[in-house]
């Protein structure tokens, strides 16, 4: 069985952007890389993880790369051909995990894009994408993982997610990413059930508001248009810095901020020209926590996952 190396790049998602949540995400220029060849021995079979991670995630059936794989055999049929131990497998992860970047996302488009293409790519870039939705429970993050740019995911029920890409804005992304983890199930249990009329009309206007300020780049409209009531007020509870964070950015010139996904990395959008001295404040604010920090200074990804790159 003869097969040249499947080489795969997904990039770091950040979702909501504010009062988008599960609705909006973006990709950013932060990669993970996958690459994936067939072991001439099942028994000398490797899985090596690279970066982050590298010393507690599964290198075994565990591991939600190889499920979103095997989900693709099992969807083609091909489950009684490929196994674990039919594949050398080598992931570097670059993107922080539990950190609301999209590792998990990045990990399932990986492994079902490199399926995908072992498989002699028989899924089309949409079907790979819905695959992606059912694995990971949500689309803010995984479909601007396929996708690339800002996506807008519309949800037509029966796990049939219609995609709509605004422009990308040529603005820079600082995310600021504590030294913690913070699950994303975590995140989401926090959230209530029920939200008041208020609350969901203030954030359906929000995101009026956030797609004007992309389709127009009139950016200094992104300081309200962020604002949020569903999400990001509970989950300060779990980051009680988060408001100290927003203003920070701000007031060194970011147009905007909000928690990036379920957290508890915080995201800003600026031009690049004030992009390192709002970098510095995020991490002055965890420094004096005692939180170590990483700070990225991201663009906006434009393609999403690629392949033999």
């Amino acid at each position: 069985m003869k097969m040249k190396t499947v080489k795969v790049r997904v990039p770091a998602t950040t979702a909501n952007l504010g009062p988008g949540f599960d609705v909006l995400g973006a990709s950013l220029s932060l990669y993970n890389e996958l690459e994936v060849s067939i072991a001439e021995d099942p028994k000398k079979a490797k899985f090596v993880v690279a970066g982050e991670g590298r010393k507690i995630l599964p290198k075994d059936e565990r591991n939600i790369l190889w499920k979103a794989m095997d989900a693709v055999f099992m969807l083609l049929d091909q489950n009684d051909k490929y196994s674990l131990k039919s594949f050398n497998i080598k992931l570097t992860n670059n993107i922080p995990l539990s950190s609301g970047l999209g590792s998990s996302s990045a990990a399932r488009a990986a492994g079902i894009i490199a399926a995908n293409q072992i498989c002699g790519n028989k899924m089309t870039l949409g079907e790979m994408a819905q695959l992606g939705v059912k694995l990971e429970g949500h689309p803010d993050n995984i479909i601007p993982a396929f996708y690339g740019g800002v996506c807008v995911s519309i949800n037509q029920g029966n796990d049939v997610i219609d995609v709509i890409k605004l422009p990308i804005p040529k603005i820079k992304a600082v995310v600021c990413t504590p030294g913690f983890e913070l699950a994303t199930e975590r995140s989401r249990n926090i959230l209530p059930s029920k939200y008041d009329r208020k609350d969901v009309v203030f954030n359906i206007s929000r995101v009026a508001l956030l797609t004007k300020a992309f389709c127009t780049n009139d950016f200094k409209l992104l300081q309200e248009a962020m604002q949020d009531k569903i999400h990001q007020p509970y989950r300060a509870k779990l980051i009680p810095v988060m408001q100290g964070l927003i203003d920070a950015a701000v007031k060194e010139g970011a147009y905007g901020a909000c928690l990036s996904g379920a957290g508890p990395s915080m995201i800003a959008f600026c031009d690049n020209s004030k992009a390192e001295k709002i970098a510095k404040a995020m991490a002055k604010i965890w420094k004096k926590e005692t939180v170590p920090t990483k700070t990225f200074i991201l663009s906006f990804d434009k393609n999403g996952a690629a392949t033999n790159c």
